[in-house]
């Protein structure tokens, strides 16, 4: 018989591996089955799922090569100091 109780880090897992689509049918089964008696998971699925939703909506800005390399100099000169 198949392993249906999964351990809170394994839950984790598969909780991220699920933002991304990327759980069966039975992975999924077995993390609600976990959700259902674990408030600490379920917390973690909720903020997780959260701060995911917060940097996607995020305006990333896009440097010119240019730019990065001026920004590895700086970086460079300040490490030197």
């Amino acid at each position: 018989m198949a392993k249906f109780f999964i351990s809170c880090d394994e839950a984790s897992i598969l909780s991220t591996r699920d933002q991304y689509n990327d759980l069966s049918p039975k992975e999924k089964f077995r993390q609600k089955l976990h959700h259902g008696h674990c408030l600490g998971c379920r917390s973690f699925d909720k903020k997780s799922r959260l701060f995911s939703k917060t940097l996607n909506g995020l305006g990333w800005v896009k440097l010119s090569k240019s730019q990065k390399n001026s920004i590895k100099e700086r970086l460079k000169d300040a490490m030197r100091k």
